[in-house]
């Protein structure tokens, strides 16, 4: 939750300065999300995988340094090997978890998966896609533009996927938790996500031009 509100106030920051990254961070709102559904759903099943995973992780991670050409300190690596030894004393674990995998313990939040998956294409990875934003269109040659344009309609729709991951983990920490004074306030804001969401949704469908709209006056830089 704590990291929720810490991913919130910066995506929204940066989603109102139309700076394109507020969907690389909705992306891990969407991941907190999908791991405090596995907290409700598994408990302590959930915990032991998570712990599990952060195991598999510093194994791969000590087995790459060591099968490297890294120029460690005598101390260093005897810590290190010290610590590789007891990772390996229960022998090889498996890493177990993924944000698909997670997303599917309900089948409810499996379809938010789709949208998990665009923000990962178009901002998160340096996709065809997310880097031909940086490309800028001129009759002298291709130029970038160090600061792309984001359209209006990509700022709403980042805010309705921030708001509805958000909402999701305040409801599943409230499950958790056993039910809060403030859990009686959720209900009115999902009802308001929704409003918004279909008015949003409504006028996209009214303006079709919003999306073909020019960069024209922005800095380049030639190729």
């Amino acid at each position: 939750m704590a990291r929720t509100v810490s991913n919130l106030k910066a995506a929204l920051t940066l989603a109102h300065a139309g700076q394109i990254i507020a969907r690389t961070i909705t992306r891990c709102v969407f991941e907190n999300l999908y791991w405090v559904v596995g907290l409700v759903e598994d408990g302590d099943k959930f915990v032991k995988q998570m712990r599990d995973d952060e195991l598999s992780h510093r194994q791969s991670m000590g087995q790459t340094i060591f099968s490297g050409e890294y120029q460690l300190g005598e101390s260093v690596e005897e810590r290190l090997r010290a610590v590789m030894r007891d990772l390996n004393r229960n022998g090889p674990i498996t890493k177990m978890l993924s944000p698909k995998a997670v997303a599917g313990i309900r089948d409810d939040f499996k379809r938010s998966y789709i949208f998990y998956a665009q923000l990962s294409s178009d901002s998160a990875h340096p996709s065809v896609t997310a880097l031909n934003r940086y490309v800028v269109a001129d009759p002298q040659g291709p130029g970038f533009d160090t600061n792309p344009v984001i359209r209006p309609s990509e700022v709403a729709e980042t805010l309705k996927y921030l708001s509805m991951s958000a909402l999701g983990v305040c409801v599943a920490v409230n499950q958790i938790l056993g039910g809060t004074t403030g859990g009686e306030q959720l209900q009115a804001r999902a009802m308001r996500h929704d409003e918004l969401s279909n008015r949003t949704r409504a006028e996209s469908k009214r303006d079709g031009t919003i999306a073909g709209r020019g960069r024209c006056g922005r800095r380049r830089v030639r190729a």
